[in-house]
């Protein structure tokens, strides 16, 4: 344990040096100070073997009689000739496994099978454990471990699938996840993941039979989309890093800085609070970048007078936040900034109140809307009702857990589902409306999770109204949220 904690130490210093030695390289304003940010504590909760076998249970029991599940693990993807991106495993492979390898496959019958004289309820399949291959990509699971890890029942090598001789004739559904991005087929490798899609394609086929991803999509999305207390903490965990991240961006952003220099902060943020990365690209985009969703340029120069939309988040132990602010660049809002911020402000506000049991999904969204509508007329941006889309162009929640983008069935909302509230409006240069408007671009962006009461908001460690922001920014205490 303290062997660990010294390597995370020297970790997040050898981090640090490096970001701001490329940061001065840049010729960056940014001061080193930033770099020494007091860690958070991090939750002692683990996933055990039992959390994936009982995610496993559950998937058993929704499956209809007669079936099975094929779940493949995620494809290695290429950045540039023999250079990987960092793997990234399927969520719902790993909600259901606990595996975190390439060149992996689990079977889940509904009813026990017979092979082979035996009778089996799983088999995951996963690579023998490899010196060679170890010495240049680290550490593998092994059979052994993977058991340990998972909990199943049965595990196999992976090159045991192709000969395994499984009745697909006995059964009447299979459900599987996504497998149609794999880049590379080692022709030397029998068990790698093109070799276990194809081999499963050709018994299925053999027995006339067919493979349904979709209702297994839909299947997987119902399991996962209430969260267990555990996932919850997890959640928790990488919000509280995104608000710290946040936060240090309030206390440090000035004019003359560039966007990646924020960057910089957000993921020396992340890494250091234990975080595994970012769950998505991103998004620093000052004065008119505002206007694009999903920019992630992020090469300007904040300039006096601006604001700065910042959605970012945290991946930790496989689970995402996603929590956006809009800042001052200056530390002031002006006072057209201000009436945009503190309509946006109100319609999250309001979507939260109808992010309760019983209401659907889409409340949230419609209510917010309706309260920016209304706004954008008060104030005089718009005139009628059907130019709310100019400006509002997005919806107001989503999902969010394994994936950023959590899949969903987007019925009425329960307790456990934790999702985002996020409006937006951005008034771009040359819109239909006074020009005093014009490049006021505000996103406000919180995750919440659904009880049997009130939401509750988990991203709430960052101040988000104006009176605040403007403190924290001004290097005064923040008072309570509101």
């Amino acid at each position: 344990m303290l062997c660990g904690m010294k390597k995370l130490l020297v970790l997040s210093l050898l981090l640090s040096s490096s970001l701001i030695t490329l940061c001065q390289s840049l010729g960056s304003t940014i001061d080193e100070s930033l770099f020494k940010a007091e860690r958070l504590e991090q939750p002692t909760v683990q996933f055990s073997k039992s959390f994936f076998a009982e995610n496993r249970d559950r998937l058993r029991d929704a499956m209809p009689d007669s079936s099975m599940v094929v779940l493949f693990s995620a494809a290695q993807k290429t950045k540039s000739n023999d250079i990987d991106y960092p793997f990234h495993q399927d969520p719902n492979f790993y909600y259901f496994t606990g595996v975190r390898e390439a060149n992996a496959m689990m079977l889940i019958f509904k009813n026990p099978m017979r092979i082979d004289e035996k009778w089996y309820r799983e088999i995951l399949f996963v690579e023998e454990k490899d010196d060679k291959k170890e010495r240049w990509t680290g550490k593998m699971l092994g059979l052994e471990k993977a058991q340990e890890l998972s909990g199943a029942a049965s595990v196999m090598s992976n090159v045991e699938w192709k000969s395994l001789p499984i009745n697909f004739e006995k059964i009447e559904k299979v459900f599987t996840n996504s497998f149609n991005d794999i880049e590379r087929d080692d022709k030397m490798d029998p068990g790698d993941l093109k070799s276990l899609v194809t081999h499963t394609l050709s018994k299925v086929s053999f027995a006339k039979q067919s493979i349904s991803t979709n209702e297994g999509l839909d299947l997987f999305a119902y399991l996962r989309q209430a969260k267990t207390d555990d996932e919850v903490k997890m959640i928790q965990h990488a919000a509280d890093i995104t608000s710290e991240a946040q936060n240090r961006i309030y206390e440090n952003v000035k004019p003359g800085m560039k966007e990646y220099e924020i960057e910089a902060l957000i993921e020396y943020t992340f890494r250091s609070n234990g975080a595994e990365g970012e769950a998505f690209p991103s998004i620093v985009a000052s004065g008119s970048n505002g206007s694009i969703m999903h920019y992630t340029a992020n090469d300007a120069t904040l300039k006096d007078g601006e604001m700065m939309i910042v959605d970012i988040g945290a991946q930790y132990k496989g689970y995402a936040a996603d929590i956006t602010r809009t800042i001052p660049v200056s530390g002031t809002f002006t006072e057209e900034q201000k009436q945009v911020y503190q309509l946006v402000l109100d319609a999250q506000t309001v979507g939260i109140r109808y992010a309760t049991p019983g209401y659907k999904f889409w409340t949230p969204h419609e209510e917010a809307y309706r309260t920016a509508g209304k706004g954008l007329i008060k104030l005089g941006i718009i005139q009628e009702w059907s130019q709310i889309d100019l400006y509002y162009i997005h919806g107001t929640s989503h999902y969010l857990g394994l994936d950023v983008h959590d899949p969903g069935v987007y019925s009425s909302l329960q307790p456990g589902e934790v999702l985002t509230v996020e409006p937006g409006i951005y008034i771009p240069r040359d819109s239909p409306c006074d020009p005093k408007w014009w490049d006021i671009y505000v996103r406000i962006e919180d995750d919440i999770i659904i009880t049997r009461g009130p939401a509750r908001i988990l991203s709430d460690k960052s101040p988000r109204t104006i009176k605040e922001i403007e403190a924290l920014m001004a290097g005064e205490e923040a008072t309570t949220i509101e």
